[in-house]
């Protein structure tokens, strides 16, 4: 949860403690399902179960299963469960306990909650078990997760959208059930199925994946990267310098543009779950942790066979960036600006490469970098509460829980402008453009617009 610099109220409630007997007389009795809501700024209320009335929230409140939470238009507050998952709840957010259970004879847990309105963060740490399930209701669609990182937004008319910041996520929606990769995002907009939707910058085209798998695209087509009329099914897009990659539902993967390099060589890949392009190379990830690349090597970038237990890559211009499951991340390539020296990071849900550095979103919300830094592209050590960043060729751009956005780096043509954004899910950046995706499914922009990369003002890709 953010950091404030104002006077913080800590107020720690008791969720519940519960202590149920294994059965006999003698029997051990179960873990406790103690749960804790800690306040970090604000009024939150609390409507008992059946009362129909809100009441502020005291220290010591015992909450049962069916009470409800809501947090105000200044207050956000943590909860922590009893298996050490936490979901942090952002201002204006309302969420109900369904279920706080565990088994005593096999350990199994489940958590349930009913978000109706808000923006949550559920960080799930222990539910590995496939019988367990940490799942959060809303008024369109289920998001469960185990073992991983998800935010969860929900507007007024209960269009929810589901962020796989880490690991194994997926959506339940009019019995549909999606996986969602890591890195991208889940709408379920009521009474329809989930979707996925993205959006990704080439250096001067822009890339647009549609619900219904479809894709559009803008700006420089010399070399046909933006020919993408015809793909259909795709769930994932990344564009490079002057190529567009698409990975389809069924694990194989498209390209178009130039291909002096072999860039555009991904016919014969399958099971592939997520793709990155760089300069004049692409990388995917396979379903069973490891990788593939091809195109220019000159610098090492696609020596990627080993590599083992990857959960999403990200290609620079010339080197290629690696996050593990453990939240480690490893780098191959041109490391002349050390933008390869990723070797401490721990504690990692997203990495982004650009020209000449890299940059790794934290599961507290902090970000590293690495690299080279003479726009001021490396400056985001004062960051806090990121969800998402994407890296250009200069500048960095990072998207907060909070939906706004924030931007340093060079920023001669207004790239980094990016300050009055709102409802964003989704950032990406080009050589000298940024996109913004938001919760409607528009698409903003900033910066360059000489090839037209930045006329996406009549999208709407969900």
């Amino acid at each position: 949860m953010r950091k404030k610099l104002l006077p913080i109220l800590v107020l720690t409630i008791l969720v519940a403690s519960i202590l149920v007997g294994c059965g006999g007389g003698g029997g051990s009795p179960c873990p406790s399902t103690l749960t804790i809501l800690s306040i970090t700024e604000g009024d939150v209320s609390v409507m008992k179960a059946g009362t129909g009335t809100w009441a502020g929230a005291q220290v010591g409140m015992s909450l049962k299963v069916g009470d409800t939470i809501k947090t105000g238009g200044n207050s956000t507050a943590d909860i922590t469960f009893f298996d050490g998952s936490t979901i942090e709840l952002e201002a204006g957010t309302q969420i109900q306990i369904l279920s706080l259970a565990i088994v005593c004879d096999t350990g199994v847990t489940t958590i349930s909650l009913l978000q109706t309105i808000g923006d949550t963060i559920s960080r799930v740490t222990k539910i590995l078990d496939p019988a367990s399930s940490y799942e959060v209701e809303t008024p369109s669609g289920v998001a469960g997760v185990r073992g991983s990182v998800m935010q969860v937004y929900v507007i007024e008319d209960g269009t929810t959208w589901i962020t796989n910041l880490e690991g194994n996520i997926w959506a339940l929606a009019q019995g549909v059930e999606l996986q969602i990769p890591p890195g991208q995002q889940c709408i379920i907009s009521p009474a329809q199925p989930p979707k996925l939707i993205m959006v990704a910058a080439g250096d001067f085209h822009t890339v647009g994946v549609k619900a219904d798998g479809t894709v559009v695209a803008v700006g420089l087509n010399d070399d046909g990267q933006c020919d993408v009329g015809n793909w259909t099914g795709i769930t994932q897009v990344a564009a490079g310098y002057y190529h567009t990659v698409g990975v389809k539902s069924d694990g194989t993967v498209v390209a178009v543009g130039w291909n002096g390099y072999g860039q555009c060589d991904v016919g014969n890949w399958t099971g592939i779950t997520q793709v990155a392009a760089g300069y004049y190379h692409t990388v995917g990830v396979k379903s069973d942790g490891t990788v593939v690349a091809v195109g220019d090597n000159s610098d090492g970038q696609c020596n990627v066979i080993g590599w083992t237990d990857i959960t999403q890559v990200a290609a620079g211009y010339y080197h290629t960036v690696g996050l593990k499951a453990d939240g480690t991340v490893i780098a191959i390539g041109d490391n002349d600006d050390g933008q390869c020296d990723v070797g401490n990071w721990t504690n990692i849900i997203q990495v982004a490469a650009g020209n000449e550095y890299t940059v790794g979103v934290k599961s507290d919300g902090t970000v590293v970098a690495v690299g080279i830094n003479d726009g001021g592209q490396c400056n985001v050590g004062d960051w806090t509460n990121i969800i998402q960043v994407a890296a250009g060729s200069y500048n960095t751009v990072g998207v907060r829980s909070d939906g706004t956005a924030v931007a340093v780096g060079s920023n001669t043509l207004g790239q980094c402008d990016v300050g009055g954004w709102t409802g964003i899910v989704q950032v990406t950046t080009g050589e000298q453009h940024t996109v913004g995706l938001k919760t409607d499914g528009t698409v903003v922009t900033a910066g360059d617009n000489a090839y037209g990369q930045c006329d996406v003002g009549g999208w709407d890709l969900k």
